[in-house]
């Protein structure tokens, strides 16, 4: 016949274990859900920044007030993205890496395409830029990268895969594929700036 205070120590252990799982569950959940809102959050951002080409050629005005105003909130997404660099640094090195590599993929059109809409006739409506003007971005790579790294950063094992993640971001990156702007969105965008001046002339 059993000990009965063995059988309660068992029980006791067993309930101790059930409430161990239960309020690791709870937290895994919550901190999942803060996790996730913060990658959305942080991609938003980049697909912000990807937007402010379009959003300059949109802008209401010429004036140095319109431009001032633009050049402020363009620095509030620059700002916003530095922030989430920082924060998603300081949960996972390989998701930053990742998020870090997709800006800076993103910036190397960002950049030229921003000083040509600067330069371009303001579009005045959203039907003149629709299907007309594209600013294409060579970033899908990094961006499915940046993805692999945060779904397997919000699995419970995260953690523990991150060495065989960083392996299999660098065989990805090693077979990334080469991209360059189809010539008919290159060409429609120099047609349709050029058309916009001579109207404006």
């Amino acid at each position: 016949m059993k000990n009965p205070s063995n059988i309660t120590l068992i029980l006791g252990i067993a309930t101790a274990l059930v409430a161990l799982i239960g309020y690791w569950s709870n937290q895994f959940i919550k901190r999942r859900e803060t996790k996730s809102q913060v990658y959305a959050e942080a991609l938003q951002a980049i697909h912000r920044y990807e937007e402010l080409p379009y959003v300059i050629r949109r802008r209401p005005g010429a004036s140095n007030e319109i431009r001032a105003e633009l050049s402020e909130k363009i620095s509030e997404v620059f700002v916003r993205i530095s922030y989430y660099q920082t924060l998603l640094g300081m949960e996972s090195l390989v998701v930053s890496e990742a998020y870090t590599e997709l800006f800076k993929q993103t910036r190397k059109t960002g950049g030229p395409y921003r000083k040509e809409a600067w330069g371009s006739p303001i579009i005045a409506s959203d039907e003149e830029i629709s299907g007309v003007i594209f600013y294409p971005y060579d970033n899908n790579p990094e961006l499915e990268i940046c993805l692999l790294a945060m779904r397997r950063e919000l699995t419970p094992w995260g953690w523990i895969m991150r060495r065989v993640t960083r392996r299999k971001i660098r065989r990805l990156r090693q077979d990334r594929p080469s991209w360059n702007e189809p010539d008919w969105m290159r060409q429609r965008r120099i047609v349709s700036s050029s058309e916009e001046r001579d109207r404006g002339a």
